[in-house]
């Protein structure tokens, strides 16, 4: 089944579970469910979670998650702190939840050319954490790779680079920072950025594009940071 229609059916069916339980609950037929479940901080959980089952991405679904129950713990667990930024430590540990399950590339450490922006690689994985950098891709085959920006950049230039048949995905996980990827105007690339408090931008200047040709899906999240795609250095 095709991912898009895993997500609407998801999504439909937390509408529907939502829909019956405000229903019946305008009608005073669930007096036992607790007002909590009906509050703000409950949405957010809810949002986590629907990140989480449609589109994997553990960061900001832990983030919509604990802020949520954060602001229920106190009707809950009968739990309370008077400062919220006692818990910011738990965003780093999903980055670094984040980042062991997304592993890292060894054809991309064997590969790599050290003291070269240049590189001829199919598939890269570029972290940048309190820094940046940028890459050359030369690759005519290129099929994507992993993207990681932590207070810190990059610039990803593909301008010299071709798609390798059928879909290719760029993988992007920003906090903090934020990533430029160069492409040729005429590329098909779909972005499915989640962006929280930043934005994701693709600021080419368009050409015809061949439905058949190879696509580029550009996905992953970005958290206070932002990116954007061009066609020019």
């Amino acid at each position: 089944m095709p991912q898009d229609t895993n997500r609407r059916i998801v999504l439909a069916g937390f509408l529907i579970v939502i829909g019956i339980i405000l229903l019946l609950r305008n009608f005073e037929l669930l007096p036992w469910l607790p007002e909590y479940v009906f509050s703000w901080p409950m949405l957010l959980v809810l949002i986590g979670t629907y990140i989480l089952l449609t589109k994997q991405r553990i960061i900001p679904s832990l983030i919509f998650i604990g802020i949520g129950l954060y602001f229920l713990m106190d009707d809950i667990f009968e739990i309370y702190y008077d400062d919220f930024w006692m818990l910011w430590p738990l965003i780093l540990i999903a980055i670094g939840i984040s980042l062991v399950l997304r592993g890292r590339s060894a054809y991309y450490d064997r590969h790599s050319k050290p003291g070269s922006k240049d590189s001829d690689l199919d598939y890269i994985d570029n972290i940048s954490i309190f820094s940046g950098n940028e890459k050359i891709i030369n690759s005519h085959q290129f099929k994507g790779g992993k993207i990681t920006n932590i207070f810190g950049g990059s610039e990803i230039n593909l301008l010299n680079a071709k798609l390798a048949a059928g879909n290719n995905y760029i993988d992007i996980v920003t906090v903090f920072g934020g990533s430029t990827i160069i492409v040729p105007a005429n590329w098909n690339i779909k972005v499915d950025i989640l962006s929280i408090f930043g934005g994701f931008v693709d600021k080419r200047e368009y050409k015809e594009t061949n439905p058949a040709e190879p696509v580029l899906y550009i996905k992953g999240f970005t958290l206070f940071g932002g990116g954007e795609i061009k066609s020019h250095k």
